[in-house]
């Protein structure tokens, strides 16, 4: 019985539009472990088990840093620094949410990964089924959303996908033996997620003791 690439597109597809979908505090986190579980079915088959344990043990890698940084930061003073939530380049409120760039982002990136993953030759599979489609989507919505990002935390999870997406490229280009690389691009995601969660956690404005109390009543 072969392989249903519509299935395995849809599993990808739908990692990415959640991960350039997703803003708030979690985004990076959200997106380190919906990456990794929508590319599986399709490294599953191209690459086999070990490619596997490449992207689960960096979406195991980014939750685990990423909370113990958090929870690291939140107990240290408040420092005023660069918020990863907060706009740099754009005010909070527009005629055009940040959602909607990012949507219409995801539209556009759907017809560049068809092209590309039936034109551009990436490992034997990949090239003869076009089963590339997930991950170079994945790898398009992550660049969209670094050059439509507003915050850091748009920055952080720009760059978990790509770093995924690169991981899952890297393995399906080398084959089994190109682990170790792979490896090495994939641990850029936990990074990115340690990176924002510390940055959030350290400047992150917080209810002085005033407003806290305030609030409880």
């Amino acid at each position: 019985m072969g392989v249903s690439e519509p299935l395995l597109s849809a599993a990808g597809v739908a990692a990415a539009v959640i991960a350039i979908l997703v803003d708030g505090r979690s985004a990076a986190l959200v997106a380190v472990v919906v990456v990794p579980a929508g590319l599986a079915p399709t490294i599953a088959v191209t690459g086999g088990g070990p490619a596997l344990v490449v992207l689960a043990g960096a979406a195991a890698a980014g939750l685990v840093l990423g909370l113990a940084v958090r929870r690291v930061a939140l107990h240290l003073p408040w420092v005023a620094g660069f918020d990863p939530l907060i706009p740099a380049f754009a005010p909070a409120r527009g005629l055009f949410g940040p959602r909607s760039a990012r949507a219409a982002a995801a539209a556009i990136a759907i017809p560049l990964a068809s092209w590309v993953s039936f034109n551009v030759p990436i490992g034997e599979v990949t090239a003869i089924t076009g089963l590339l489609f997930p991950v170079a989507y994945v790898w398009g919505c992550g660049t969209l959303r670094l050059i439509v990002a507003r915050t850091g935390e748009d920055l952080a999870v720009g760059v978990v996908m790509i770093a995924l997406a690169g991981a899952a490229t890297w393995q399906l280009r080398a084959g089994p033996g190109a682990i170790v690389g792979a490896a090495g691009v994939a641990a850029l995601a936990p990074l990115a997620v340690g990176v924002a969660e510390w940055l959030r956690g350290r400047h992150q404005l917080r209810p002085s003791a005033g407003q806290a109390a305030e609030a409880t009543r």
